[in-house]
């Protein structure tokens, strides 16, 4: 037990000769986000995740079968915007990823942007909009399955914004992800980590596990839904998209300090 809360807390407060440095509480951090606002699209938005993508093709399966409750075009619209913000991470990677530390810095204030943009449009609609900017009351799913986009489903404009500037937010974050490949905080989708602390326990031990490391990107992941959905169900979308500024804001502090260091975590893996 005292191994994995070492390692737990080597991941949070990594040690000055640690391969991946700040990149591990940054992705701890980013991790946090996905679950956050993978709250607020599925509970506010619909059917939708933002965050965990693979949801939105299983979603679309179950809409073009006609199940109740889903709609195709609105995972197909989050599909399409979460490619566009990976894409958009492609370009950062190609202009900045031969330094990780820089070129987290420079993903995460583009993110930034993404959440401050719908942060921003969150409030301009709620003070100019006769109607509140959202709440579930607003989507109202047809008794007859239809493919139709004026009768299977009312979105208002409330809900495209928010899937228009927070998926590519999220798209940015996993080509990010990807890229830095810090082992066990892949930020989103969670079915490795949670396989690996099984299976490498059964074949190697627990003491071959990392149940510490993997353990703190399911907690916060965990911890980042619980958030959202508390938030959610109070009505506090926007503090949702406060939370996750803030934690964008803390992850650009820590590059910010090491955008031109030399230190080996914070240069290009080859």
């Amino acid at each position: 037990m005292n191994l994995h809360l070492a390692e737990a807390g080597r991941t949070l407060i990594p040690r000055k000769d640690d391969e991946y440095g700040l990149l591990s509480p940054a992705m701890v951090l980013m991790t946090f986000i996905a679950g956050l606002v993978d709250a607020l699209s599925y509970l506010a938005l619909g059917h939708v995740f933002v965050a965990n993508v693979t949801g939105n093709i299983v979603f679309l399966g179950f809409a073009l079968a006609h199940a109740q409750g889903f709609v195709w075009w609105t995972s197909a619209l989050t599909l399409v915007c979460f490619a566009f913000g990976a894409f958009i991470g492609g370009r950062i990677i190609r202009r900045f990823g031969e330094h990780r530390a820089r070129h987290l810095l420079i993903s995460s204030i583009v993110q930034a942007a993404f959440i401050l943009a719908a942060l921003i449009g969150l409030y301009l609609l709620n003070h100019y909009s006769a109607e509140p900017a959202l709440g579930m009351g607003s989507i109202q799913v047809s008794s007859q399955p239809s493919l139709n986009f004026p009768t299977a489903r009312h979105i208002d404009v409330h809900h495209l914004m928010l899937i228009v500037l927070i998926a590519p937010a999220m798209g940015i974050q996993n080509s990010t992800a990807r890229r830095l490949a810090v082992p066990d905080l892949p930020t989103t989708v969670l079915t490795m980590t949670v396989t690996g602390i099984v299976a490498d326990t059964s074949a190697h031990g627990h003491e071959m596990s990392k149940l510490g490391r993997r353990a703190v990107a399911v907690l916060a992941m965990f911890l980042g839904a619980l958030t959202g959905a508390a938030l959610q169900s109070k009505g506090h979308e926007d503090i949702i998209l406060m939370v996750a500024l803030a934690c964008l804001l803390a992850v650009i502090g820590m590059m910010l300090a090491h955008a031109h260091s030399t230190a080996a975590w914070a240069t290009a893996r080859h």
